[in-house]
């Protein structure tokens, strides 16, 4: 959900709405009296009231509305922000708006960080809840036509998270919802199996407590039935929890698209064997240890083993005996690996095809290739590619807004440093805010901030990539720091910015890179920005993009003739390629960096029939040139591999 979204409200609604309307009437007799017109007769929870950081608001008309003429403009949630010079700026609740016959309804975006600070709310504010009426002509109408009688504005103030204090309801105290695998996820016994690579994702039909949730607590062990005892003497394999993210926590049952959603990200992958039926797993809690997840009101959720079902590596759906189609709406089929001789990584985000991304914000190139150097007194560099060799450290003394930006690769192997300014700087976003992004009606183009941050003279650092941004070094900035790639943010350096003011905009998101994320004072890094592309092409020299595939055929039976149907467009100014590789080509793992990659025989088909089974990964090659004309780069939409299954 992102921020004043709206929906049609569900049945469930209906019920709940009819009981809370009768019984709020009372409360805002004062707050709007009976006039002509359409007025409001009752707020639940009553105005003044402490909301927990998950309550809803509820108000009631006393005739059906037009829910045509609710809107972010007639209803408004908002917090005022102070900054240093006094200035405010009204920031809306993040959520849900429904609206059904008589009633509107507010239902805060759940927290799902342990700081419990991303939610609909910000901890210990004070909203204003106003709603239009006469004499404003956007007003809140009645399906009739007639305005609100008056405008009407409610206060609320939001509990504040303090240790012992009761900041989340459950609304049902009754009992506790099981963490299980929901029915319709990978995994499930009426499923799909689980695919060796991809992470586990639980549910529980109500929200859990973001703060219970301990990963070490957990580990996934392969099952063995008692009665079998063809594995009697080998030991079960066991692998480790690496981190458990939850994705979603509504305060609505699963049935409505509410309760929780955890993704499970294991250690390695895992250990799949042919020569039988799907594998069984179950996630279990790890010997001697209690696990501690638990609802809003301190009932456990997990109650025992989970089992789930894993495919073998030749049952997959999109393989035939004969073939597999990549359609790129699968992005398990990719490998985000970075290969050594491309600019950046190709885009395969299950949209259907493999392309590029590319920020017009990366610039126009005009200073070639440049290595940074010990002090750097520029506030706007507009490289080709822009690196800093290992070992070397370079002080940005730009003032105001230093944006570094190359059309292709940026390298930082070394360390950038920036001092922190006189004055303390102010945030880029309110790190307390759930952005999204995607939603190009809350979010800015990337090269229209820009232009906005440079008009302000704030001090802040910004690093922008046309093709990936690999941090093998350090960054170490006292400025709020941004960082954006069209292809991947990727490395192992460890980025250092003030508290809540290290945002990533790009593929990645942040998950390839090591940094010193605390959960508690680093709640959200994707700031509200979507990267626009040029109109025309702006290139001074060409750029490669590369994507990976995962091996296929999945089974191992040998295989043998491998030919392919490549469907795509190498536009006005670019071309494409398809090429193969052995499947055990990625020496850096698929799982690391991956920043080598060989190939035995980089250019077209092999003949296969090799030890390990004849696998092969797809290599997408695209390439895209400076030219006159529109920015038109280039795709790949389909590849069909076929092969026999005969060895020869």
């Amino acid at each position: 959900m992102g921020k004043g979204s709206w929906r049609r409200p569900t049945r469930r609604w209906l019920v709940l709405g009819a009981c809370a309307i009768g019984a709020a009437a009372p409360a805002c007799n004062d707050a709007a009296s009976s006039e002509p017109g359409l007025n409001l007769v009752g707020a639940r929870p009553e105005p003044e009231t402490a909301l927990l950081l998950n309550d809803d608001i509820r108000l009631t008309f006393d005739v059906p509305i037009d829910a045509t003429t609710v809107t972010r403009d007639t209803v408004r949630l908002v917090h005022r922000v102070v900054d240093a010079e006094g200035g405010a700026t009204e920031v809306p609740a993040a959520g849900t708006w429904e609206v059904d016959g008589r009633g509107i309804r507010f239902i805060p975006d759940g927290v799902t960080n342990e700081a419990l600070s991303d939610g609909g709310y910000v901890p210990g504010a004070t909203y204003e809840l106003t709603v239009s009426g006469f004499p404003f002509l956007a007003a809140v109408r009645s399906m009739e036509g007639a305005a609100l009688a008056r405008s009407v504005s409610l206060t609320y103030s939001i509990v504040s998270v303090t240790e012992g204090a009761t900041v989340l309801r459950d609304a049902s105290l009754d009992r506790t919802a099981r963490l299980e695998i929901h029915p319709s996820a990978r995994g499930a016994e009426a499923t799909r199996p689980l695919e060796w690579n991809e992470p586990l994702r639980l549910a529980c039909d109500e929200p859990l407590d973001p703060r219970t949730i301990h990963p070490n607590e957990y580990e996934v062990r392969e099952y063995r039935d008692p009665g079998d005892e063809s594995h009697s003497e080998k030991k079960p394999a066991v692998i480790a929890v690496q981190r458990m993210v939850l994705e979603a926590n509504g305060s609505e049952g699963m049935e409505a698209g509410g309760g929780a959603r955890i993704v499970v990200y294991l250690a390695q992958p895992l250990p799949i064997t042919d020569g039988r039926g799907p594998v069984q797993f179950v996630f279990q809690a790890r010997a001697g240890s209690t696990p501690s997840l638990r609802d809003f009101s301190d009932g456990p959720a997990f109650r025992g083993p989970i089992l789930f079902h894993a495919a073998r590596q030749d049952l997959i759906s999109s393989e035939t005996e004969e073939s597999y189609e990549f359609e790129f709406t699968d992005d398990l089929d990719f490998v985000p690996v970075l290969d050594p001789e491309s600019d950046g990584t190709a885009r395969w985000d299950g949209s259907g095809r493999v392309g590029i991304r590319y920020p017009a914000a990366a610039g126009d190139g005009a200073d070639g290739a440049v290595t940074l150097r010990g002090s750097e007194a520029r506030s706007d560099i507009r490289a080709t590619r822009l690196a800093i060799a290992e070992g070397e450290t370079v002080t940005l003394n730009g003032d105001g807004l230093v944006v570094l930006r190359a059309q292709g690769r940026i390298d930082l192997a070394g360390r950038l440093v920036r001092a922190a300014p006189s004055t303390e700087a102010p945030p880029m976003w309110d790190p307390n805010r759930r952005w999204f992004a995607e939603n190009a009606r809350e979010a800015e183009c990337l090269s229209a901030w820009l232009a906005r941050a440079r008009a302000t003279g704030a001090p802040w650092t910004v690093i922008i990539a046309g093709g990936d941004l690999v941090v093998t070094g350090q960054i170490d900035v006292g400025t709020p720091l941004l960082l954006v790639a069209g292809g991947r943010i990727r490395g192992t350096g460890t980025p250092q910015a003030p508290a809540g003011q290290l945002w990533l905009l790009g593929d990645g998101g942040g998950f390839d890179l090591p940094h010193h994320l605390d959960p508690g004072a680093h709640p959200n890094v994707v700031p509200p920005l979507v990267i626009d592309e040029p109109l025309g092409n702006p290139l001074v020299e060409p750029l490669t993009f590369i994507a990976i595939s995962s091996p296929v055929p999945k089974g191992r039976s040998l295989r043998a003739r491998l030919d392919a149907d490549v469907f795509g467009s190498g536009g006005p100014a670019g071309s494409y390629l398809v090429q193969y590789l052995r499947a055990d080509a990625l020496k850096g793992g698929e799982q690391g960096l991956g920043q080598a990659v060989r190939y035995d025989e980089p250019n077209g088909a092999l003949e296969l029939g090799s030890p390990d089974g004849g696998a092969v990964r797809l290599r997408i090659v695209l390439v895209v040139r400076p030219g006159p004309g529109a920015w038109e780069p280039p795709y790949v939409d389909r590849v069909r591999l076929a092969w026999s299954p005969d060895r020869r």
